[in-house]
């Protein structure tokens, strides 16, 4: 068995606009860091050579 952890660290805008584009929730010119860790598995006696998505969490 093989387990890779990977941390992502990722920049994101959130906003939803209405039909005709305004803003009705989130702030389209904020920027917020994102701090995630992946795990992946993958059974290395399988001939399946994909890694699977085995857990996420939000880091802090």
């Amino acid at each position: 068995e093989a387990h890779i952890t990977l941390r992502i660290v990722s920049e994101l805008i959130s906003a939803t606009r209405d039909k005709v584009g305004a803003v009705i929730d989130g702030d389209p010119e904020k920027v917020a860091e994102v701090k995630d860790v992946w795990t992946f598995f993958r059974d290395t006696r399988s001939r399946d050579p994909n890694w699977k998505l085995v857990a996420t969490e939000e880091e802090d």
